[in-house]
């Protein structure tokens, strides 16, 4: 399994735009891929990364590596997004790692 995070910087007043460009994201890759086990994505709620001017994060975990960029790179929705994120963001990054293990919390039954 692969996480791939992306956090983002967007130019200043282009917050909203930045928002909408996600949203449209995220409905272009709904139920789309087998590889894309989740997709999230939102504002920013965490006091150091809005220090430095990160307002907004993307979530997608996937069934392997090689899904990044044989199939999730590629997608036409994933290629709108990457087209306007220069325009939209002063900047950003990604974080990916491989994984098999997945904590999950709650109450036990």
């Amino acid at each position: 399994m692969l996480e791939h995070y992306v956090v983002f910087k967007p130019h200043p007043q282009r917050a909203d735009e930045l928002e909408k460009a996600l949203a449209a994201f995220a409905a272009g890759m709904a139920g789309t891929l087998p590889c894309l086990l989740e997709l999230s994505w939102g504002a920013n709620t965490n006091a150091s990364g809005l220090r430095h001017g990160y307002t907004h994060g993307c979530f997608a975990r996937l069934t392997s590596p090689d899904s990044l960029t044989e199939e999730y790179w590629i997608h036409p929705a994933h290629q709108r997004l990457l087209a306007q994120l220069d325009d939209l963001c002063e900047d950003r990054f990604a974080l990916d790692y491989v994984t098999d293990d997945v904590v999950r919390g709650g109450a036990q039954q």
